[in-house]
């Protein structure tokens, strides 16, 4: 009686535990009998060198070569991938549908591969794999392709030259626009040296930028295609922090850990710290002046019961500076056993 009891309750746990799987899209099978075969015709289009900027069009097509029903129950597509829905989702015993593709070049350059999958209630393929790839030639150029400015005192300015080329070698190459949104970062055009086609981009950071990191995006207009350059850096003030980060490392639950940071004040002006805050409930941090005015020990600390996991927050140093009202400082951890 006993073993018997016990064969009940597992066939109910079994029985419960499969009742409660998802039902993902292409993952579960068909009903029995009959079953569908998905067939992908010709899985993969190597469309050879396009030019940026232009689309690059083709149609798979999906054949059902089983003896039951099948049904195409979603699709998925990888970036910079457009699919149109198929022609038809459920397929009879050796019917095809058409599966349009367009690859937007825009931005790309060199060897570039995209996936198309369709998701099936084939029980032997339920992703059905289909393949773009080639060569994506560049029509315009910059040089350098981003500009770093690094760290910049504030109140200084920094100048950057940006080259911008046709490699068409086809002539009336314009420039007519070149566009960003910070109003602390200026873009001028100027005339391309030694004679040569192209327009140069001066990028000048200005003076005013407040401290902190910054980016920017300019955006040139061609008469060919367009262009995008990211600008970013970091403008320090009179305050700054050491380290510039918090890494708790991998930490054992259960206990306190804490890190200590350096605020200092290099200006001639005394700084008082209002406040130190957390995005993160489990790390606190407290600020003790050291020199008032002029440096502080910020100490910062992860709870014990913080739960098992990754953890990453930002802690927020806020200042009577009129420049730098907070100072913020990323963190991050690892509670409990790392996984992989």
């Amino acid at each position: 009686m006993r073993k018997v009891l016990l064969a009940l309750i597992a066939i109910a746990l079994w029985a419960g535990s499969a009742l409660a799987q998802p039902q993902i899209p292409g993952i579960n099978a068909a009903p029995p009998g009959p079953q569908p075969k998905v067939q992908v015709i010709n899985p993969l289009y190597d469309f050879g060198t396009a030019l940026e900027g232009k689309m690059v069009e083709h149609t798979f097509k999906i054949k059902n070569v089983g003896k039951g029903e099948l049904i195409i129950r979603g699709m998925k597509t990888s970036c910079g991938c457009t699919a149109a829905t198929p022609t038809k989702n459920h397929l009879a015993p050796g019917e095809e549908t058409d599966i349009s593709v367009g690859f937007d070049t825009h931005f790309q350059k060199g060897h570039q591969v995209r996936t198309i999958t369709a998701y099936t209630n084939d029980p032997d393929t339920p992703q059905a794999i289909m393949t773009m790839q080639g060569i994506v030639k560049q029509q315009v150029s910059a040089t350098p392709s981003q500009v770093a400015f690094g760290t910049v005192r504030k109140g200084t300015s920094a100048t950057q030259e940006v080259a911008i080329a046709d490699l068409t070698n086809q002539k009336g190459f314009k420039v007519s626009s070149a566009t960003n949104s910070s109003p602390y970062i200026k873009v001028t055009q100027e005339q391309g040296k030694d004679g040569k086609p192209g327009t140069a981009l001066k990028v000048e950071l200005l003076p005013t930028m407040p401290p902190g990191a910054f980016d920017d995006t300019i955006k040139v207009i061609t008469n060919r295609v367009p262009l995008q350059i990211d600008v970013f850096g970091t403008v320090t003030g009179d305050l700054s922090i050491d380290p510039a980060q918090v890494s708790f490392g991998i930490v054992p639950r259960g206990q306190d850990v804490v890190r200590i940071l350096k605020l200092s004040n290099a200006g001639s002006r005394d700084v008082k710290v209002l406040d130190v805050t957390s995005s993160v409930p489990s790390v606190v941090g407290s600020a003790e002046a050291v020199k008032p005015g002029k440096e502080y020990r910020i100490t910062v600390t992860l709870r014990r019961g913080t739960p098992d996991g990754q953890l990453r927050g930002q802690l927020a140093i806020k200042t009577d500076d009129p420049d730098q009202g907070t100072v913020s400082v990323p963190f991050y951890a690892i509670v409990g056993q790392f996984k992989i």
